[in-house]
């Protein structure tokens, strides 16, 4: 069994220490303390030499992932890492949905006897992810579609820029949070798009659910998600709720909850400073909360899992949740994650269950691990191709694109909703 922290144990030490010193600066945060460890779905994971007798060595099992797309640009340097565990995770998760192939069961990242089994027969058929199909170069026609609106939101934005986008433009601190000109939508990069569904203020702070969608274009494919871009009820009565500013912003492989070790979970976080906030009195923000000086740069405002299956979006602070429920995948299919993600259903409080087997189950982030392993798994070789670059748009955005159109958002959330 390869899991999190294993490692060949033929390789050089000084490999090995190279690695330790990226997971360290990873994981440790001012005041911290390394422990030697690396931070596994709800636990933390030590480096141990595979067993001698194992099947595969860490190193084949890196180098099939790369021959059949699940990881490109990895390294095949005998060290179960994060990125490595996020593609075998994504191999899991592809026989699982695209193959149908329930046996693999759910995507733990542990690549036991089953996850053998299948890597064998792939071997023997000398077989790929469909999706490596798929680059900048040669995309999907729905990423096309979506690289094309930014294209024109961009050129929007420079020539019509909202009162807030005055204020970005105008920002002189270091900041993660992009001015209009600077936006980057270099196919070859990752990119978020982040969805904003405006809501009618209600009398008194009204209540948030999860209602926006969250597109990933990454190599060339398009995957859905759908959570909530802003707070959610849980800090209900805070004097002023943090509301990221549309615009894009820069992310990075990450975690949330650092300062708190045992409930720290992967998720994506401002590369730098911090990104750019407006406070609003109303967790449903009006014109008038919106229309007050930016706070920031802020580096709590992460991209992270949304432990709730139903509406209410409660585990937030002002950061972008994304719910563990269900994901389109780059078929434009949708896929539940339901049966494997911990969540308030399990337990009420959902870290409890995350990393733990319940009902034989191993239980994950769900959708939004999903989400986490592409990103980690398909980032290029260079480091700045790690970086995703989270564009939050306002609903009536997607207009600016006749073929996705405004009600797009909507079309995708009832598809998520109801798979």
């Amino acid at each position: 069994m390869i899991a999190l922290g294993n490692y060949d144990s033929n390789i050089e030490t000084g490999a090995l220490d190279e690695y330790k010193k990226l997971a360290k600066d990873l994981t440790v945060v001012a005041g911290g303390q390394w422990n030697n460890q690396l931070r596994d779905e709800g636990g933390w994971a030590d480096f141990k030499p595979l067993a001698a007798d194992n099947e595969m060595k860490v190193a084949e099992v890196q180098q099939f992932l790369k021959d059949a797309g699940f990881f490109p640009h990895g390294k095949d340097d005998g060290i179960c890492g994060y990125r490595t565990t996020s593609a075998i995770r994504l191999f899991q998760e592809y026989v699982r949905t695209v193959e149908g192939k329930t046996e693999i069961g759910y995507p733990d990242g542990k690549f036991g006897k089953v996850s053998v089994e299948q890597v064998r027969r792939w071997q023997a058929n000398n077989q790929k992810a469909d999706w490596a199909a798929f680059s900048a170069a040669s995309p999907s026609p729905e990423y096309a579609q979506w690289m094309a609106l930014l294209q024109k939101v961009k050129e929007h934005y420079l020539a019509n820029p909202s009162e807030t986008l005055k204020k970005v433009n105008a920002f002189t601190k270091a900041c993660d949070t992009v001015k209009v000109a600077a936006w980057d939508f270099d196919p070859n990069k990752i990119h978020l798009v982040g969805i904003r569904h405006r809501k009618a203020a209600q009398a008194g702070d009204g209540k948030q659910v999860l209602d926006d969608v969250f597109v990933l274009l990454i190599r060339g494919m398009a995957f859905k998600f759908y959570g909530s871009t802003e707070p959610g009820t849980k800090d209900k009565g805070a004097d002023k709720f943090p509301i990221l500013v549309p615009g894009q912003h820069r992310y990075r492989f990450g975690f949330h909850k650092l300062s708190e070790l045992q409930n720290a979970f992967l998720a994506l976080r401002p590369v730098g400073k911090g990104v750019l906030v407006l406070r609003s009195k109303n967790l449903i923000p009006t014109d008038a909360d919106l229309s007050g000086p930016l706070d920031g740069p802020n580096d709590t405002i992460n991209i992270h899992w949304s432990g709730g299956v139903t509406e209410n979006a409660g585990w937030s602070a002002g950061c972008q949740v994304i719910t563990s429920r269900s994901y389109i995948n780059h078929l434009d299919q949708p896929i539940n994650c339901s049966g494997f993600a911990a969540s308030a259903q399990f337990s009420k409080e959902a870290y409890a269950n995350l990393g733990k087997t319940i009902g034989g189950v191993y239980r994950t982030k769900g959708a939004y691990t999903v989400l986490e392993d592409l990103v980690a798994a398909l980032s290029g070789a260079v480091k700045d191709d790690n970086v995703v670059r989270y564009t939050l748009l306002l609903e009536e955005d997607l207009k600016l694109h006749p073929e996705i159109g405004e009600g797009k958002a909507k079309e995708i959330l009832a598809r998520l909703k109801s798979s």
